[in-house]
């Protein structure tokens, strides 16, 4: 009993410190994107355009490295976030250096951009495919150690931008690229090496057929994903953006970044105990229909403290509804299907990262942030009022 429990907590920590290197490359180096652009005289237009680029080629990537794990099994998703730490550090150094010229800069910078969206496809899909094999991992704990690790890193990092300037952006992506590496070899051994291999059960007839097609209420489920992504990432990835309209800066767009993945912790801690209260698709289309509560209390700050409480409204949404969705997607599906079903799911953040990247930046300097805020909320609502009205019905816990 002592072994197993040993195991256990070997198995959630280094999936916890995999959570964090993923979720924490993203409040640096995402949400500090266009301090770094800005520094190279890039206009809000043309960060969309260069981020924009980035999201596109990371969905083409993303959904091919989906197909060739699938079909060829000696492809280990332990490797590739292996591999992709190891570029993301030897892009960030090159950034880091103050000798290189500004084009080999920028496209080093654009390729740790585009490499850190497809993080959480692979590291929410190499954790609920290894703990439906039988590892013994902790899910929940480990993505609230990702938002815990998200909140201090963001607050860490707008508070060195400031002092230092654009160039703490990828010193602190090198030492966070290199944990998460060191985090897919230690989950490999402590979580998910020696597991039994699960074959996918195809019903009759399915063979031949689609994931996509198979699956036509969770095709619904991932398009309004993409409506909410799109809504959460037009603030998250402008919100320097939305604190220069508030009295801010560096220091505030960190603290307003903190403040949005440290109220997600208690959801992400207890959902398993929330789910013994209620189904998990009632807790999708709850989580889903509050996405929208945020942006509008942004749109009526007036205030880096009023987006502050807007912020903590997080908690009941966009927290709520990330945990919530990675649970409906392992429900929904059949088995053997986790790393397909958790890629597409990921890649709802991708798409959404890429059309908020795309069109927030042109929004921001032709319109201005309210009213890329407002069309924030408008996404969100459209989103969250279609999955309340048409997610499955999933077994109680």
């Amino acid at each position: 009993m002592k072994q197993k429990s040993l195991n256990r907590w070997n198995a959630t920590a280094a999936y916890a410190m995999l959570q964090i290197g993923c979720w924490g490359m993203y409040a640096i180096v995402l949400t500090f994107a266009s301090n770094v652009l800005y520094a190279y005289g890039f206009s809000d237009s043309r960060i969309s355009l260069l981020l924009g680029i980035c999201a596109a080629i990371s969905l083409v990537l993303q959904l091919a490295l989906a197909e060739l794990t699938s079909r060829c099994p000696r492809i280990k998703v332990w490797g590739l976030l292996v591999l992709l730490g190891a570029v993301m550090v030897f892009s960030n150094m090159v950034v880091r250096l103050t000798n290189v010229p500004d084009w080999l800069a920028i496209g080093c910078f654009g390729i740790a951009c585009m490499l850190i969206q497809t993080l959480p496809s692979w590291t929410n899909a190499i954790g609920m495919d290894s703990i439906k094999r039988g590892s013994p991992a902790n899910y929940s704990i480990a993505r609230g150690m990702g938002s815990l690790g998200y909140s201090i890193l963001a607050y860490i990092t707008g508070m060195l931008v400031r002092g230092y300037g654009f160039r703490m952006v990828p010193t602190v992506a090198m030492m966070c690229a290199s944990g998460l590496a060191i985090a897919a070899i230690w989950y490999h051994f402590a979580g998910e090496r020696n597991l039994t291999d699960v074959e996918p059960v195809q019903r009759n007839g399915e063979k031949n057929t689609n994931f996509l097609t198979r699956y036509p209420k969770f095709t619904l489920f991932l398009l309004c994903s993409v409506a909410l992504q799109y809504s959460h990432n037009l603030i998250g990835n402008f919100m320097y953006q939305i604190m220069l309209t508030k009295n801010g800066g560096p220091a505030e767009q960190g603290i307003a970044s903190s403040i949005c993945a440290l109220v997600e912790l208690p959801v992400m801690f207890f959902f398993p105990l929330l789910m013994r209260r209620m189904r998990c698709d009632k807790w999708v289309r709850l989580a889903s229909i509050c996405v929208g509560v945020k942006t509008v209390g942004i749109l009526l700050s007036s205030t880096p403290y009023g987006v502050y409480i807007a912020q903590a409204s997080q908690m009941v949404g966009y927290g709520l509804y990330t945990i919530s969705s990675v649970n409906y997607a392992e429900m929904v599906v059949g088995r053997g299907e986790s790393i397909r079903a958790q890629t597409y799911l990921g890649a709802t953040c991708t798409v959404g990262n890429l059309l908020a990247l795309s069109t927030g930046g042109v929004i921001c300097q032709y319109l201005g942030a309210q009213a890329m805020v407002l069309a924030a909320l408008v996404l969100a609502i459209a989103g969250g009022a279609t999955i309340l009205l048409t997610a499955e019905k999933t077994k109680d816990f």
